[in-house]
């Protein structure tokens, strides 16, 4: 990501914050739809990424596209948005992604869902990665949106809170070619840091108390410098010990990497 676009998410965001104090989840659906608009239309993204286009060509494009469909408050925003610098329309896209999901933790934050909605979003990419069916079903190009849509209502309906079950179902209408997993995983290292928090997957070969995680978490904390949020997985192919992976460093003290170790050592 160029440094121009950088700049641009932290102004972004900076104008975006005040606004979420009375935004609820229908603003935050709004961003999304704008983004996956201006995702599937090269033209409008040119236009709105073009950092030599005349502002008001810019905005004059989103009233005639998303006018009548977004609330004033939307609109302004998004008219702000496109007036930054982006280095490509691609950059945009992804920038009305992340202030989506932005806007998402900050109404979870405010409901006191933010852990609900790690935890949520973990369990669902979760499961999506242990049902090939799951996988196939919703990574299926010729299935309709309505079709993944209702599948994912039935898994999830009055199961997990109203935020988490947006980001789910943008995470599925919003993949463009990527896997549904990925972009579940990416939502949820984005809540983890609207929380100022780091994400550790903590890999076991059995189910570990809840005094144990509470001291791996307060170790990790004072390692890292921040407070952590812990997803917990079994895997018995480690046979014992725990491996953790935490910011793409990867702390292996399963017994299976032992043994591993050892046996290059004989070689």
């Amino acid at each position: 990501m160029a440094s121009s676009t950088r700049q641009s998410i932290v102004a972004a965001k900076a104008t975006l914050t005040p606004l979420l104090a009375t935004a609820d989840l229908k603003f935050a659906e709004e961003l999304f739809a704008v983004g996956a608009a201006v995702a599937s239309s090269t033209q409008l993204r040119s236009i709105l990424s073009d950092p030599s286009a005349e502002a008001a060509a810019k905005s004059g494009a989103l009233v005639a596209v998303f006018g009548k469909n977004l609330s004033k408050t939307a609109l302004e925003f998004v008219t702000s948005l496109v007036g930054l610098r982006w280095s490509t329309g691609q950059d945009l896209v992804s920038a009305f992604e992340q202030l989506a999901v932005f806007a998402v933790s900050a109404i979870a934050a405010e409901n006191k869902n933010l852990a609900k909605v790690e935890s949520e979003l973990f369990a669902f990419q979760s499961a999506v990665d242990s049902d090939q069916e799951l996988q196939f079903a919703l990574g299926d190009q010729l299935a309709s949106e309505e079709a993944k849509l209702k599948l994912v209502e039935a898994l999830t309906k009055g199961k997990v809170t109203a935020e988490a079950a947006t980001l789910i179902r943008r995470a599925i209408t919003g993949a463009r070619r990527r896997r549904v997993s990925v972009v579940l995983e990416q939502f949820g290292k984005q809540v983890s840091e609207f929380a100022l928090r780091l994400v550790a997957t903590v890999t076991v070969a059995a189910p570990i108390s809840a005094s144990q995680l509470q001291r791996l978490e307060a170790v990790l904390a004072k390692s890292y410098g921040q407070s952590l949020k812990l997803n917990v997985e079994v895997d018995e192919n480690i046979l014992g010990g725990i491996k953790v992976q935490v910011a793409g460093e990867i702390l292996d003290g399963s017994l299976s990497s032992r043994l591993t170790a050892a046996k290059l050592q004989l070689a």
